[in-house]
């Protein structure tokens, strides 16, 4: 099987079987990254129930015991416990809340915000849900009145391209919208980023991570230099949040959002909004009004509160102002227990020391003759590129191997690889053996 996108810019190649370096911390693990890394554990008999506690992280996913899936960050696999916290919302609603059914439900709602909050360095009453990333970066842009009052945009081009395709629209529709070029440089300074920043700038708006190359904005350093315009600063954070370390309140994030469904092992529909509590309801004013009201007249009470008005109102004063009503419960189950399983891991830091040692691995193995390294700085960030001489029999080897990592994608010649708690030395070898062929 061999899935490509319906574009020539971006496809996937695929078969059908299967900080610093160092082992991660964490319960689960097994044996570590390296060259003695011994036996693999036997994977769980097909259709067995998994303990989702107990097992290995990759015996958690079915998909990478069928190929070497190195794609975390075009969306990971689903994992056996986003299944069961899948499972467990479908038998709440075909079987109502008895039987602890209702409990869970509402211990993912009630959870998910302040586990997020928690993995990012905000507070709950700054997180609201948002269906996907560019659902809350769009808050952002249309809650800025000194944006749409002759202001102006600075971005990169190596944000995300949906997002730059939505700046180019607002550009022709008669927004200021400045985008600084990374050039053959593959980065973006602070300085050039800056530089583009004047007193009329409303808005910053870069990918904390790269989904391109990887790429890690010097985001507290634009954080600055954006305040002192006056100027807010969003942070797509979907390639980094559940990957590597975060907090947006040091790192001078205004507002942030994600979708769940790549490093947060969730699934697609169910995202998160931050907003750093001082800008809500001011900088960032309320646009939706979110609440149900109660009459306050006749028929409808026979005894109307007169201090109240017509309507008893009560708008929410947290994050969760900036969601329009119902969110994708299932969605959130899934989340929920990708968060859960984040923290068993260890947490992003002991994350990315393990997939920062996988990607070593790769590089020790690489001819960088053949292949450009694009990355500048593989073991802060979750996304390795490359770029090939040619790509010519790439793709039918790829797939010959049965070996999953983006080819394509926003440029020609590129390989995107995204190693995750779930591979192992012996996926990156796999991997190396291809590219060396």
């Amino acid at each position: 099987m061999t899935e490509r996108w319906m574009d020539r810019r971006s496809f996937m190649a695929t078969g059908v079987a299967g900080l610093a370096g160092g082992g991660l911390a964490g319960g689960g693990l097994g044996a570590s990254v390296g060259a003695d890394a011994g036996p693999k554990a036997a994977p769980p008999v097909a259709g067995a129930p998994v303990d989702v506690q107990s097992a290995e992280p990759r015996d958690l996913f079915p998909r990478v015991r069928e190929q070497t899936f190195l794609n975390a960050a075009g969306g990971t696999p689903l994992g056996a416990f986003a299944e069961q916290g899948i499972e467990r919302y479908l038998d709440f609603i075909r079987h109502g809340p008895a039987g602890g059914r209702g409990e869970y439900f509402g211990e993912v709602m009630s959870g998910v915000r302040p586990r997020f909050a928690a993995l990012i360095g905000a507070d709950e009453d700054e997180i609201g849900l948002v269906e996907c990333t560019k659902a809350g970066e769009q808050i952002a842009i249309d809650g800025l009145d000194a944006l749409h009052a002759h202001g102006n945009v600075v971005t990169n081009d190596l944000h995300f391209s949906g997002s730059l395709h939505n700046y180019e629209g607002l550009a022709r529709s008669g927004i200021d919208v400045r985008v600084v070029q990374a050039g053959d440089a593959w980065r973006v300074t602070a300085e050039r980023m800056i530089d583009a920043m004047d007193d009329r700038t409303a808005l910053v708006a870069v990918s904390l991570v790269s989904n391109v190359n990887g790429h890690v904005e010097p985001i507290a350093e634009l954080s600055e230099a954006a305040h002192a315009q006056g100027a807010i600063v969003f942070a797509d954070v979907i390639q980094a949040a559940g990957a590597i370390p975060i907090d947006v309140r040091a790192l001078g994030i205004d507002v942030a959002a994600t979708s769940s469904y790549k490093w947060l092992f969730g699934i697609h529909g169910a995202g998160f909004l931050y907003v750093r509590r001082e800008l809500q309801g001011t900088v960032l004013p309320d646009r939706l009004f979110p609440g149900h009201v109660r009459r306050n007249y006749p028929p409808w009470t026979d005894t109307p509160d007169p201090a109240i008005g017509r309507f008893a109102y009560s708008p929410p004063a947290a994050a969760v102002r900036y969601q329009p009503g119902h969110v994708s419960y299932l969605g959130y189950a899934a989340v929920y227990e990708g968060l859960r399983f984040i923290e068993r891991m260890g947490g992003p830091e002991a994350i990315n020391r393990r997939t920062a040692a996988l990607r070593a691995r790769l590089l020790d193995q690489l001819d960088t003759d053949r292949y450009r390294v694009l990355t500048p700085d593989p073991a802060r960030t979750p996304i390795l590129s490359l770029q090939p001489r040619t790509t010519e029999g790439l793709v039918d080897r790829l797939v010959a191997a049965n070996v999953v990592v983006s080819v394509g994608g926003d440029m020609e010649r590129l390989i995107r690889i995204s190693p995750a708690v779930y591979n192992d030395a012996s996926d990156i070898d796999r991997l190396a053996e291809v590219l060396a062929g």
